[in-house]
């Protein structure tokens, strides 16, 4: 079995990024099936909270320069296949610099998760000193076609923002879509991520990429409708 968030593709990786409408996302799933023999992958609910300073600058980054930004996320998954009974998340910290990104990530119980963010965690040194506060929760759900170790592709649905709390974000219970707020704003399209190691991908998957900048950011998307940010006197949308 493929290590899908552990393996290397994860930890260092070329991606692109894809808005789909609904029916063209259908038809790419259907493609991306056939790569899998026909199989069509369970899906997964994925519950990620974005953590930020005061004053917001790695959300005002992300919208300023989107191929140079800094991102600090927890995740949970349901169905959590790794998990031996204990509440836990998963710790990342996300760096996307001129096309390559490099992920950390580290797994934390669920009631060490306070003690990591002020900087207990010695394998997320980017994030020592503290002062991280939640500032965004995002809930999608996710399909994974991998077939190889070379490359991947997620198919992120129904994806919803929601404000969240430093008491909730960091509480003993797992988060879950209904122990959330009500969403203040649902992406009607699917949000495609083309991620793989620089190696050959097959050939009408390459012919997908767009070029340039990430198309689509949840942490920049989210921050922009819930806060009043502007770049270059442009508020971000």
């Amino acid at each position: 079995m493929l290590s899908f968030a552990e393996g290397e593709v994860t930890k260092l990786r070329r991606e692109f990024k894809l808005v789909l409408e609904a029916q063209t996302a259908v038809a790419l799933s259907t493609r991306l099936s056939l790569e899998l023999e026909g199989h069509l992958p369970p899906p997964t609910r994925i519950v990620s909270v974005y953590f930020d300073r005061p004053g917001s600058p790695l959300a005002a980054r992300a919208l300023r320069t989107p191929d140079d930004c800094l991102k600090v996320r927890t995740k949970e998954y349901s169905p959590d296949l790794g998990a031996s009974g204990a509440a836990r998340v998963v710790l990342e910290v996300k760096r996307e610099r001129r096309g390559l990104t490099q992920k950390r990530r580290v797994w934390v119980p669920r009631s060490e998760l306070g003690r990591v963010l002020r900087g207990g965690a010695s394998l997320l040194p980017l994030i020592a000193g503290g002062s991280l506060g939640p500032v965004l929760a995002v809930t999608y759900t996710r399909h994974v076609y991998q077939s190889s170790h070379a490359w991947r592709v997620t198919v992120d649905r129904d994806i919803r923002y929601h404000r969240i709390a430093p008491e909730q974000a960091l509480s003993q219970l797992p988060l879950t879509v209904e122990r959330l707020q009500p969403a203040f704003w649902r992406e009607p399209r699917v949000v495609v991520e083309v991620k793989h190691l620089g190696h050959e991908l097959p050939e009408w998957l390459a012919a997908l990429n767009p070029g340039g900048a990430p198309a689509y950011s949840k942490f920049a998307e989210g921050m922009s409708k819930a806060h009043a940010f502007a770049t270059d006197g442009v508020v971000g949308g």
